[in-house]
Order: structure tokens, then sequence, then C-alpha cells
């Protein structure tokens, strides 16, 4: 598959399911992934700890970020950059569009490791 240059409105972009946060791959390479993710009110990333280093920028919407031990408010224009080895997850308060780029692209254990779910309100 060619590399291709992405150019676009991020929320233009992004995908939305009912079913389940969107994950838009944008470019792969075997260093770095870069994607847009699109969800939906209530949807959520399960809290995780992998092994890779994590950047998202928000770019519409609000949310929370899990990081470490507790969620951190966040809305568009917000920048978060999560070492590896720390906890994370990400929770939509309304719609939310946000660019994740991640370093080394995950493996499945890599999303599998310490997974579980957002804590009750």
């Amino acid at each position: 598959m060619e590399k291709q240059a992405v150019v676009g409105n991020a929320s233009a972009l992004a995908e939305f399911s009912a079913e389940g946060y969107c994950p838009k791959v944008l470019s792969a390479t075997d260093s770095t992934r870069v994607m847009v993710v699109g969800m939906e009110d209530g949807q959520e990333i399960p809290l995780h700890t992998p092994g890779v280093e994590l950047a998202l920028a928000i770019m519409e919407g609000a949310g929370e970020v899990w990081v470490g031990d507790a969620p951190r408010p966040v809305a568009a224009g917000d920048l978060v950059v999560i070492p590896a080895g720390t906890t994370r997850g990400v929770r939509a308060k309304g719609r939310l569009v946000f660019m994740n780029v991640v370093s080394p692209p995950p493996t499945a254990a890599d999303h599998d490791a310490d997974r579980r779910p957002w804590p009750s309100d």
C-alpha cells in the first residue's frame, strides 16, 4: 500500500457508530500509528496499561481522559501526552473527536494489558 498524505478537517474524517468508538487509521508505520477517533456520548475506551507512548489532540467536543489513577476533563484544543506503562482510557461527554498518535503501534497484548472498565461515577 502506497503512503499518502492526509489533509482534512478532523470532524469530517472521523467516523461514528452507535455500537462503539471508531478509530480510523490515517497513517501507520513500524514506528508510529496516527488515527482520528470518533466517539458518541458515553462511549469509552476501557482503562488499560499498554507499553506504548500516546499523544491525543482533542479536536471537537469534550470528555475525560484517564491518566494514571484519575480522570481528567478534556475539551477541544486540549493536548494529552501519556508515557508508556501509564494507565489510560477515554470517555466521551457528548460527541468527541480526537487525533491519537501512538508509538510504537500497539499489539493486541497492549490493548489487553490490565484492561478493565471505567469505575462507576
